[in-house]
């Protein structure tokens, strides 16, 4: 009887997750890889024939617990006047954490995303909750051992002819790459969107200085904010495993798990990387970007490419300074520089 009760319920879960319409999921194709009782998934993008390629474009996304795609259904009644019928008007929202357009997608490199742990490719409204497993494995050093083992597949199983591997952080995603960096020697190029030189602490301090250089703070409260900082950094070392202790958004498990200085792992790093900046970024300040090629130059490196964005932000977006602006993305751009320096540099 429990057998039979176990084959009902696993065919209303496939007739429910076939009977919602997908949007993005169809687009990709979806792999598991099974190993130390674990799971990880991830999917690749093919724009036009999946052969031949010259190679694999590997993303890791920023922080969070959002699936790639999310979908929100909006059904608005619309009336001009007083006299006229109403309309319906329906629409989707879509926020995604996979940044590309897909339709204009490199038609040269495949592209492979990798699932955190436990979260759905795509959903729809907002009614997901988050699960514990994964803030149990919210880490760095998980999210590098999931790439590390999705490269290795991929490279015995889908690249052909010595293709290239290239690994692109974007965000959080930059300190993926980094670490990965160290550990994979068939990577063949790293891009370093948006992240920082520093550990993310240091980045808070840099922020408190910036608000006094503005005036929006004074040295005094500065001082405050700053042992506030340091206070809460030994507080996360002293229960450094809690998943309920948080600041910021964040467990300190998580904290304690995936702050170390990126250029640590970079500078051991003698493949080509591509840094790629917005000087307008306010959730990390360009100031700790700028360590980095400090660094490389001191320790006589030269496989890095520096390059700073004057006007777009973390997303690579020119934020509107008034209603009669709009928001720019230019996220496509700042990657077709990257995809030309990958093709100047190897």
């Amino acid at each position: 009887m429990k057998l039979n009760l176990s084959i009902i319920i696993s065919l209303i879960f496939v007739c429910q997750t076939f009977g919602q319409k997908k949007y993005f999921e169809h687009k990709f194709e979806h792999y598991t890889i099974v190993k130390n009782n674990d799971t990880i998934h991830f999917h690749t993008y093919s724009n036009g024939d999946m052969t031949p390629k010259k190679g694999i474009l590997l993303y890791s996304q920023g922080s969070g617990s959002d699936p790639f795609y999310k979908l929100i259904r909006h059904i608005d009644t619309v009336k001009t006047s007083k006299n006229e019928e109403p309309k319906i008007n329906k629409y989707l929202e879509v926020h995604k954490t996979l940044p590309f357009n897909l339709e204009a997608f490199t038609t040269d490199y495949l592209l492979v995303a990798i699932s955190k742990k436990s979260i759905p490719f795509e959903i729809f409204g907002n009614d997901f909750k988050t699960p514990k497993a994964f803030y149990e494995n919210d880490n760095l050093n998980y999210r590098v051992w999931q790439a590390n083992e999705v490269v290795n597949y991929l490279s015995n199983n889908r690249l052909q002819n010595k293709g290239k591997i290239i690994a692109l952080g974007h965000s959080e995603g930059t300190e993926v790459v980094a670490k990965l960096g160290t550990i994979n020697n068939k990577i063949t190029a790293i891009g370093y969107f948006s992240g920082s030189g520093n550990a993310q602490y240091y980045d808070f301090i840099l922020d408190i200085r910036k608000y006094v250089q503005r005036g929006e703070m004074t040295e005094e409260e500065s001082i405050i904010e700053t042992e506030k900082v340091f206070n809460e950094v030994k507080d996360i070392y002293k229960d450094p495993n809690s998943l309920t202790k948080k600041w910021i958004g964040h467990s300190y498990r998580k904290w304690s798990t995936s702050v170390e200085p990126s250029i640590d792992n970079l500078l051991k790093i003698n493949i080509p990387i591509y840094v790629a900046h917005g000087a307008k970024d306010k959730a990390v300040p360009i100031e700790s970007a700028y360590l980095i090629p400090i660094e490389f130059i001191r320790h006589q490196k030269t496989n890095l490419t520096f390059k700073v964005y004057p006007k777009l932000d973390h997303s690579f977006a020119i934020l509107p300074k008034s209603d009669n602006e709009v928001y720019e993305e230019h996220w496509d751009d700042v990657f077709n520089d990257f995809l030309k320096w990958c093709e100047i540099n190897y």
